[in-house]
Formats: C-alpha cells, structure tokens, sequence
C-alpha cells in the first residue's frame, strides 16, 4: 500500500458493541477474527490499494476498471463473496445550500462501497465531509442498531439522501427568485442562472436514481450480507429515495414553467417590436411616396412653379401622417401589448379581480 493512501479502519464487535480504531498492521489479524467484522476506508490517488486489499480475500472486482468513467451509474456487482456498487458523494454540500450568495454548479465525488459478510471496503480518491461524518458517528450508531456490516451502507445512503434532499430544497429556493425576476420582466444574466440551476437539477437527479437502484436491491434481493432486519430499513428508506426522486422532479417542472415564461415574454416583446415597426412603416410609406414624386427629374411638374408649393406638400405629408397615426390609435394599434410589471387590467363597473 502505498505512501500517499490513507487507511482508516474500525473494529466492531458484536458480542459487547464495542468499537475501537485499527491500523494496516491490524488488517490481517482483524479479518480472522470469527465475531468480529470491520469497516475499511482509503483514500487515495491510486485505486490499485483497493484491487490489493481485495486481493487479501480473494476478491477479484471488475467494478474498479470503471471508475473513471463519467456516466453517473450505481454499476452494482454481486458476487457469492461480496456485493459492491457505486455511491456519489457531494463535496462541500454547505457551499451550495445558501444560494442568496451565488449560484453554482454541484460537484461530486464518485467512490466505491464494497459490502461483505464480515468487512465493508469503501475507496475515494478526495476527502469527503460524508466519510467524516460516518467517522465520527459509526461507533454510536453501532451500539445503537448495528448487528452487520449493512449498517455501515446504511450510513452512507443516508447522507446521500440527506444531501440531495437539501441540495433540491436550496435549488427550489432558487427558481423562486429566479420567477420573481422573470415575472418582474428582470432579466439580465437570468438565462445564466437558469443555466446552472437546470445542471444542477439534472446532476440531482442522476444521483438520487442512483442511489435508489442500489436501494431496491438492498431492499428486495437476499444476500448474506445484509439482514432481514436491515432489509426492512433499506426499504423505509428506498421510499425516501422515492420521494426526492417526486421533489425534483417537481423541481424540474418548475423550471421548465419560468423558461416557457420567458420564452413567451420574448415572443411578446419580438411581437411588440414588429408592431411599432409596422406602425412606422404605414406613416413613412405614402410620406415616402410623396417625396419620391416631387423628387423626379421631370421638367414639367406644374407644381414647381408654384410659390409656396413646397409648404403646401410639407403640409399635405404633415396632414397625412397625423391623420393615419390618429387612424391607428383609434383602431387601438398604438397601444402596448405588453403591460409594465405591477400593471393590471381595469376592471369593469368595480368588479373584484378574480
């Protein structure tokens, strides 16, 4: 094992629910101990500690060739010896919970959890505030509810969920700035913004499907290593999964109303601009004609030899671009179609707005 990988190992057993902290040198005589099972964790750059690790059981995991892989995908991989699968851990969750500071794009860490009948394996290559948390709460959980190595899964699916629930609420907290905005017709650099909170959604998404895939199996496929027990919490928690899986995609819907929202106010305002321009073009085009008539090279116009017959033209275009404006106003062409944010409808007779 080398230098650069650390080795995190706790002892748990069963006969006294006591718990207490092993070294590399430990390993060995740990595995060997009959009522004893342990939970190892590294960290490192190099994941070949792992395919040695597991090589002191006998294990060979095709799932560690993938690692590097960039589809987000549980890659579970039963086996009689070990059961083992992907989680995918937020990195400073805290950063993207208050996103009055700024929005941006959730990032994630990829490890690899192996479950067998006495030892659970896990292997990241950063530091992760879930591998902490676990850490410094797993001696207590142990001697709470802790009977199998499950236990230890049972804390990181916890986190998962716990953080991709939080991370969604502090996404729809999101939209609804962003909709107050969009609905005071407040749009610069919103596009961006909706940008990172749509990645952010679709990012939670994958995950939490993720998580609930390894769930399902957890909950509804025997194997030795997991109990009846356990069986029954994985699948209260399968439902949570469920049920952030419900949340963002409520999320998504919401998100998808605010760009329909400002997609429809660009149409208007597009619409808006055509109008003015058709307006425009109806005044200046008899205007445009009368001038290009006077313009002509002819050498009879019998008009030019009228004194005042170029007052007497600035007045008739004077006369017919006033009256087709007030033409046009009257037929209601001039006013806006696109009300001032906080403008409503009159109301008729003192009717109440329904």
């Amino acid at each position: 094992m080398t230098g650069d990988t650390l080795f995190h190992g706790v002892r748990f057993d069963p006969r006294d629910h006591s718990s207490r902290l092993f070294g590399r040198e430990d390993l060995e005589a740990v595995l060997a101990d009959d009522p004893v099972f342990c939970w190892i964790d590294l960290q490192g750059p190099n994941i070949e500690v792992l395919n040695e690790l597991l090589r002191l059981r006998e294990i060979d995991l095709k799932l560690v060739s993938h690692f590097d892989a960039p589809e987000i995908l549980p890659r579970i991989v039963e086996r009689p010896d070990c059961l083992a699968f992907y989680l995918y851990e937020i990195e400073d969750p805290e950063r993207h919970l208050d996103t009055a500071q700024g929005l941006s794009g959730i990032s994630f860490a990829r490890m690899i959890m192996v479950l067998g009948e006495d030892f659970v394996i896990t292997y990241h290559r950063r530091p992760l505030d879930a591998v902490d948390e676990v850490k410094q709460t797993c001696a207590e959980s142990f001697r709470q509810v802790g009977k199998t190595p499950g236990f230890v899964a049972f804390l990181f699916l916890e986190r998962c969920l716990y953080d991709y629930a939080h991370l969604n609420l502090a996404n729809d907290n999101a939209l609804d700035r962003l909709h107050q905005r969009a609905r005071a017709l407040d749009f610069e650099g919103l596009p961006d913004q909706i940008g990172v909170v749509g990645a952010n959604i679709l990012t939670i998404k994958k995950l939490a499907s993720s998580v609930h895939i390894v769930l399902m199996l957890l909950a509804t496929k025997w194997n030795p290593f997991v109990s009846a027990e356990a069986r029954a919490s994985f699948g209260q928690m399968e439902q949570s999964a469920a049920a952030v899986r419900a949340a963002v995609d409520s999320s998504r819907n919401l998100l998808d109303s605010i760009v329909n929202g400002l997609q429809a106010a660009e149409a208007r305002r597009t619409t808006e601009i055509a109008r003015v321009l058709t307006i425009m073009s109806g005044i200046l085009l008899p205007l445009s004609l009368i001038a290009g008539i006077y313009g002509m090279n002819f050498r009879h116009m019998p008009e030019l030899a009228f004194e005042g017959a170029y007052f007497v033209v600035l007045g008739v275009m004077g006369v017919i671009g006033i009256g087709l404006y007030l033409v046009f106003r009257r037929l209601g062409w001039t006013r806006s179609g696109v009300p001032a944010a906080g403008d409503h409808a009159p109301r008729k007779n003192g009717a109440p707005r329904k």
